[in-house]
């Protein structure tokens, strides 16, 4: 499944990867509103599905709208790659495999490494820092150098993984009140509460076109990653580490943050700090209260 949005420059190379797979896999593109000419590139690829939404619902959302398409089908193993992600040909088959090997995972990604110099790494999965941020694990590494082994992460990046059906049953799928980032690392937390892990496969790599879709430091990317970190934190982090946290860091943005960005002559930026401690605090208030409902205490 590849959701996109505006992305005709971007598919050529991601769909062509994914014909070029072994297995084949049955790929479907969902559009979140494009105004683009992605219409009319899908349709120079036979056999690609192609489902509009009409308007941008977000990554999670459209992801949902193909999980539960793969699910009604009937399908045991569901993909998700980027429209900037080329795969390539053993991606598939390598995760399969090691799905098939272990029934106790239900989440697996690759290795990335970034489209413009693929001799570094983007991500070998996501890592949890102190303030339970997320991080690629490995990120900018000299690919020559890295010596990180195939197994358990802590959560595996959305651009490129693959999900266990069942697991899916089980957890849910991803929560739209992310609409982009962070969604992967919700539904990898999810799921590790019910005993089913999270896997990293060395063999199975692609190329990450890095910050295409929303600019890899765009006020709007700022924006998202900091509002849903402060979700992150209410839903899953520990109670204290949550509750002492999250308005430390609605304060750091709103009072230190965005005036800083200000002062450096990018209102853009600045804004998005204002945004994210304000919409951010909601978002963490929603997350606790849906952590409440469940009675879950966090990891």
């Amino acid at each position: 499944m590849v959701v996109n949005w505006n992305g005709a420059s971007l598919l050529p190379a991601c769909l062509a990867a994914l014909g070029a797979l072994d297995p084949r896999p049955r790929v479907l593109v969902v559009d979140n509103g494009s105004t683009d000419s992605s219409r009319e590139v899908v349709a120079r690829f036979a056999g690609v599905e192609w489902v509009s939404l009409g308007r941008n619902v977000g990554f999670a959302q459209a992801c949902n709208v193909g999980f539960r398409r793969a699910l009604d089908a009937g399908a045991r193993w569901i993909g998700t790659v980027n429209n900037d992600v080329c795969v390539e040909p053993e991606w598939l088959g390598r995760l399969v495999e090691c799905g098939e090997t272990h029934p106790e995972v239900g989440v697996l990604g690759g290795l990335l490494v970034f489209e413009d110099e693929p001799g570094r790494v983007n991500s070998t999965g996501l890592v949890l820092d102190p303030l339970w941020r997320a991080r690629d694990r490995d990120f900018g590494a000299p690919l020559h150098a890295l010596r990180t082994s195939d197994g358990p992460v802590v959560a595996v990046s959305g651009a490129a993984a693959l999900f266990r059906a069942e697991a899916l049953r089980r957890a849910g799928l991803f929560d739209p009140e992310y609409f982009a980032y962070c969604e992967d690392l919700d539904l990898c937390l999810r799921v590790a509460r019910l005993g089913i892990g999270s896997w990293y496969v060395s063999g199975a790599r692609a190329r990450h076109g890095y910050g295409r879709s929303f600019g890899a430091d765009s006020p709007q990317r700022r924006y998202l990653l900091a509002r849903n970190h402060l979700r992150i934190l209410a839903t899953h982090a520990p109670w204290p580490l949550a509750a002492v946290a999250v308005p430390l860091l609605v304060l750091l943005r709103a009072a230190l943050r965005a005036p800083l960005e200000v002062l450096r002559g990018r209102p853009g930026l600045a804004g998005a700090h204002w945004r994210a401690a304000r919409d951010g605090l909601g978002a963490a208030l929603a997350g606790a209260r849906r952590r409440g409902a469940a009675g879950g205490e966090g990891p």
